[in-house]
């Protein structure tokens, strides 16, 4: 953790933070928290960077323009995530999602630089596109196309929509044509869709938890497999970092500003690429646990209270603290205070 806090502290002075989006509109209660740990009101014309969340209340709304191209209207009562990612040719690539919530995206295919879109169980690469996307509390992820391709993908397939197309993808359930349909271009009613979603829980909760412990499984797999090259990574560039005043003292001033500039920059700058990548996956960890499981198990709390089944209840309480016993020791550790700061 103290490592963590000290490589943020480096990274961002060395002014390796580029921007990747700007909010160009506000209304009602929107807040930022940063990746460095600050949280604010949002205001108009406020720069975000990878790693930052848009959080909007009952009544607010943003949005947002992004560095590498496009337009983000995030709906009410939503939790944005802000990253990015290196395409294929190394270019810098967008990768935003909802952790729950909604929002909608607009993208020009003259950028040429698409981007991933999405919520934490789900991901879309997208093609000249209009789409919109709802999280609901479930993990159940809707995406709609108004104009363009947008092509869903999980781990074994993929499946592209065109306009009028959409798909709804439950955690766990993976995607597939059949679950595919013709929508009408009016916006539906998130608060009702919500609410069949946790209906449909309530209804039969084990598979749905099951499901979401599958997706919150992959997410600690994929950060137990990058840890240790990010945690390298860091410490490479801390290190070497380190060396400069030595090199200063031996072989003087423009000997350091070479070393600076030959090895410590690309140094900084691997360590920054490869975390900012990383640093997504942690906060969709987080905001599966934060916006899906702890919903889901205040209302399970809830109803058995009023229909109390100790088999059920008991079953559930049991499978869903093995999956949160994990992410406590694989995520809570690269956490920082803006994210859970009543831990800190």
């Amino acid at each position: 953790m103290k490592l963590l806090f000290l490589v943020l502290f480096a990274l961002a002075a060395a002014g390796l933070q580029a921007q990747d989006a700007t909010i160009v509109y506000l209304a009602g209660d929107v807040d930022v928290r940063t990746e460095g740990g600050a949280s604010f009101a949002a205001d108009f014309g406020d720069e975000l960077d990878s790693g930052d969340r848009v959080i909007t209340r009952r009544t607010g709304e943003a949005e947002l323009e992004l560095t590498t191209g496009g337009t983000v209207n995030v709906g009410r009562d939503t939790v944005f995530i802000i990253g990015s990612t290196t395409g294929p040719t190394g270019e810098p690539t967008s990768r935003v999602a909802a952790a729950v919530g909604s929002f909608s995206f607009r993208f020009s295919a003259a950028v040429g630089n698409e981007p991933r879109i999405g919520s934490t169980t789900s991901v879309a690469g997208v093609r000249g596109t209009e789409v919109r996307v709802y999280v609901g509390s479930d993990g159940t992820t809707r995406y709609e196309v108004l104009e363009g391709l947008v092509e869903i993908e999980d781990a074994a397939r993929s499946v592209t929509l065109g306009p009028e197309q959409a798909i709804e993808i439950t955690p766990g359930a993976g995607v597939g044509p059949a679950n595919v349909f013709a929508f009408l271009e009016q916006p539906i009613d998130y608060g009702v869709w919500n609410a069949g979603l946790v209906d449909g829980f309530l209804a039969d909760p084990l598979p749905s938890l099951r499901g979401i412990a599958a997706e919150m499984q992959d997410l600690l797999d994929e950060i137990r497999r990058r840890a240790p090259e990010v945690e390298a990574l860091l410490a490479l560039s801390a290190e070497e970092s380190g060396r400069l005043d030595e090199i200063e003292k031996a072989d003087g001033l423009e000997a350091r500003q070479e070393y600076f500039r030959d090895t410590v920059m690309p140094a900084r700058r691997a360590a920054r690429a490869a975390f900012v990548d990383f640093r997504f996956v942690v906060l969709s960890a987080l905001s599966l646990d934060q916006h899906i499981f702890s919903r889901l198990a205040a209302e399970m709390e809830a109803w058995a209270f009023f229909d109390p089944d100790t088999g059920l209840i008991d079953e559930f309480r049991s499978e869903l603290a093995a999956i949160r016993s994990q992410y406590e020791a694989v995520v809570v550790p690269w956490l920082v205070p803006s994210d859970l700061p009543w831990r800190f």
